[in-house]
């Protein structure tokens, strides 16, 4: 069940009439800005194409953990028209700053094409004054009409300074709602292990020929079973978008050829094979071990 709070009407408000055509939430993990972004997004979307862009790559609710995603939605239909995803590598954007920020960049491209407003979803990452420089930057990157920061006890005043000085973004400043649930972090690492599971649930061992392919991320140095046996991989297309992910198994250079536990898909649609930080075990539970490269 979804607790609307009264401040959030007149920012949907905003939205509706044009004000604000692109709105950036902010917060703290565990603050309730997703539940208010997916209320924004459900109101504005009776009425105009709209889009969501979630910028979470551990706990996303529009796509897979290690992937930012824009979901397309059309007026009066209740679930997106189309989802897009951009593959990072990794479940903290912390590790992947400027492979975050070039995604977003990328999806807000992207869905400029067809909506007529966007809300943004923040990752969280919001502590530290490493925190503060990536914000600041993606605030400069999207441009937004306004900022909608939520609070606690005004811990994010930094953040609200800063905005300040860029001209013409409002500020909303509202409060945490007392309906807003934690979630430890074993629970946010079941929810991602969870997606894991129920996305590779009907994948098959394939051969993959990889020779058209250019490879990418964090391609290890060598190719050995410690570098890539368990390592999450991503089939891309010529835009870098995502196509499917994958469960490296073995990877032959030589021969051009990737064993990989991945879903039905076509690779020669592929242009990219994308390697990410991150490591599965056979059950699919993370692993993020110092491997040899």
């Amino acid at each position: 069940m979804m607790y609307v709070e009264s401040t959030w009407n007149q920012i949907s408000e905003e939205l509706k009439k044009g004000n604000f055509k692109r709105v950036y939430v902010m917060g703290n993990t565990d603050c309730g800005k997703t539940t208010l972004c997916q209320y924004l997004i459900r109101e504005l979307s009776k009425e105009k194409t709209s889009a969501l862009i979630d910028c979470d790559p551990g706990q996303s609710t529009l796509g897979l953990p290690t992937t930012l995603n824009a979901a397309l939605f059309y007026p009066e239909d209740e679930k997106p028209a189309k989802i897009i995803s951009r593959f990072i590598g990794d479940t903290s954007p912390h590790r992947k700053l400027m492979q975050a920020l070039l995604s977003v960049h990328r999806l807000l491209d992207k869905v400029n094409e067809e909506c007529e407003a966007v809300v943004i979803d923040s990752s969280g990452y919001s502590s530290g004054n490493s925190a503060a420089e990536f914000q600041a930057a993606m605030i400069e990157l999207i441009q937004p009409d306004a900022v909608v920061l939520i609070e606690r006890e005004q811990e994010l005043e930094p953040f609200a300074s800063q905005i300040e000085c860029f001209k013409n973004i409002t500020i909303r400043r509202i409060l945490v709602s007392e309906h807003v649930k934690a979630r430890s972090m074993p629970m946010r690492k079941e929810y991602r292990e969870e997606k894991y599971r129920d996305y590779f649930k009907e994948a098959k061992l394939q051969v993959v020929d990889i020779s058209p392919m250019s490879l990418c991320g964090s391609v290890p140095v060598r190719f050995t079973v410690q570098s890539v046996r368990g390592r999450l991989i991503a089939f891309c297309d010529h835009e870098k978008f995502l196509i499917k992910l994958a469960v490296a198994r073995s990877l032959y250079e030589n021969d051009k050829i990737c064993v990989c536990l991945v879903p039905e898909f076509d690779s020669k649609e592929a242009a990219f094979l994308q390697f990410g930080d991150l490591f599965l075990t056979n059950d699919f539970k993370e692993e993020h071990p110092l491997r040899a490269q």
